[in-house]
């Protein structure tokens, strides 16, 4: 096992009114290994411990606890003295992209951050509850994505959001390689079924970027 390393997923599940997000993930810093599951709401933040995980990249499959994550759904069963987190939802017709979002940048080692989609779409059914709190999909959409590395870049950008059955990812991120930094550009609209790519491999260029807005040249 690597030292000083990272590996997270991020499945995000939204209704009408509602989104979630879950991260499983571990960290090792200095030899140290820390597990850990995120839930995220529109209200409220968790985070809970284990004392492992397992994972399988290809089909995707995580084991964390007494939960499972995948590209068939999620089943959760956790019960603590501040969390309760208990069902299933299932996914159908996932949306993997037609390549690596790395692009070239998959074959060069020792990058301080790898990024990956899994799918940028996908119908979810079923029901959730976070403590009282109920989540139900009825043709909900969802999104998984994944990183690895050693950190994460100290300054980033990032975005994804579904819409009339469509989706959109977006990162701008300073990359530090080889003794120097450029801004490294990814993303994805997927839209009516067409895949349109954005990345600094394809000749993509940063022109504005603050924390709430982002502008770039883009030959399509």
């Amino acid at each position: 096992m690597k030292r000083d390393y990272f590996k997270g997923w991020y499945f995000k599940c939204c209704n009408n009114n509602q989104t979630i997000a879950m991260i499983p993930a571990f960290h090792i810093n200095h030899g140290k290994k820390t597990v850990s599951l995120q839930i995220i709401t529109d209200n409220s933040v968790h985070c809970i411990y284990f004392s492992d995980l397992k994972y399988c990249e290809r089909p995707l499959y995580i084991k964390i606890g007494n939960c499972i994550f995948s590209e068939k759904g999620i089943k959760l069963n956790i019960k603590t003295s501040q969390l309760t987190l208990q069902g299933v939802l299932k996914f159908n017709k996932i949306s993997p992209i037609k390549y690596d979002i790395m692009g070239p940048f998959r074959f060069v080692p020792f990058m301080q951050c790898r990024h990956s989609v899994y799918s940028m779409k996908h119908q979810i059914n079923g029901q959730i509850t976070v403590n009282r709190q109920i989540f139900s999909f009825h043709n909900g959409m969802g999104y998984i994505e994944g990183d690895c590395g050693t950190s994460f870049p100290e300054q980033y950008i990032w975005t994804q959001c579904n819409f009339r059955n469509n989706s959109i990812m977006l990162s701008v991120a300073d990359i530090p390689m080889f003794g120097f930094h450029f801004t490294g550009i990814i993303g994805i609209v997927l839209m009516n079924g067409k895949e349109y790519r954005i990345a600094t491999y394809l000749g993509a260029k940063r022109i504005i970027a603050f924390r709430t807005k982002i502008k770039l040249y883009v030959n399509l």
